[in-house]
């Protein structure tokens, strides 16, 4: 019975997978019924907590893109880049590494390739050099954010193990960094240089090669606004992290339990989601961040996809286990 129960476990992951969006966890709630109703298993629990910072840090990354703020973290890296054409293959990995380990998601990267490919035609330099590996350290970089998805998800998972933030990015960020410096070693010199490739240079000879088009600057107060959000955004992850740090920072109350008061500590998770709830409501006051626009944004729309999945998937899972 159990082959079965795990065949159904891995169909409904497989098919979700495959379909993609919130299919994962729209099709692990079939999952779910079917141990519910037809095996009589007892539901698991849904992963609140994860859930709560997840929708949080979405939250306050959405206000934060809905006042500019994304298009200012580009803005700055591509004159990183634009300064640095020669160092384009060493430079923009650990930029894009950068960027979304303090953003707390991948969607910028979308904006951030282009000016990586038209930066590295420009200097001769394969393209494919630095973009391949800027994808990877994107993923590097998700992984190692204290703010990321996938971070709070592991942060809540191993609490009951007392494994704190700090202990995490311990392990994170030296292991995907090293990762990275690797990675780029390995493709610095793949290819031969465009000026020797004669399939390129019959391209850009028909015209079939076009550098794309740069974003327009953020001027005047849509610049200020832009500043200020990432300001607050940032803030705030450096405050979760300080807190993570120094657990003696958190808040402690009492609680009676069983007629006894006994002292207890906000735990990371909460401090998590009333730091990022904060940093939302301050984006939104100061800077004018629209709160329709965030919610119609790019980044909202990942984030929900995100929760769906993870909703289905883990409760799918606890049910099973």
């Amino acid at each position: 019975m159990i082959f079965i129960q795990l065949g159904i476990l891995l169909l409904c992951i497989v098919i979700g997978a495959r379909l993609g969006g919130i299919a994962l966890g729209t099709v692990s709630g079939i999952g779910l019924a079917v141990f519910m109703l037809v095996f009589g298993m007892p539901p698991g629990s849904p992963p609140a907590v994860v859930l709560g910072m997840i929708l949080a840090v979405i939250t306050a990354l959405s206000m934060m893109e809905a006042a500019g703020g994304m298009d200012y973290l580009v803005e700055s890296a591509e004159k990183i880049l634009h300064k640095n054409p020669r160092r384009i293959t060493y430079m923009a990995p650990f930029i894009t590494y950068l960027l979304i380990f303090a953003a707390g998601t991948q969607h910028v990267i979308y904006s951030l390739l282009p000016v990586i490919a038209e930066v590295s035609r420009k200097a001769g330099i394969r393209p494919e050099r630095p973009m391949s590996m800027s994808v990877i350290a994107a993923q590097h970089g998700l992984i190692a954010s204290p703010v990321s998805a996938v971070s709070v998800a592991l942060l809540a998972s191993l609490a009951s193990l007392d494994v704190g933030l700090v202990q995490i990015m311990m392990v994170t960020i030296p292991a995907t960094l090293f990762g990275v410096t690797l990675g780029i070693l390995s493709v610095a010199w793949k290819g031969p240089a465009l000026d020797d490739d004669p399939e390129y240079q019959r391209r850009l000879a028909e015209g079939v090669v076009a550098p794309p088009s740069r974003q327009k600057p953020l001027e005047g107060q849509a610049r200020t606004r832009a500043m200020g959000a990432c300001g607050v955004f940032l803030g705030a992850v450096a405050v979760v992290v300080l807190l993570g740090l120094f657990p003696s920072l958190r808040p402690a109350y009492e609680i009676i339990v069983d007629g006894v008061a006994v002292t207890t500590q906000v735990d990371m998770g909460r401090t998590i989601m009333i730091v990022m709830l904060a940093a939302a409501g301050l984006i939104t006051l100061l800077f004018k961040a629209d709160p329709a626009k965030a919610v119609k944004g790019n980044l909202m729309r990942g984030g929900l996809v995100a929760i769906i999945s993870i909703l289905g998937v883990s409760w799918l899972g606890s049910s099973f286990f």
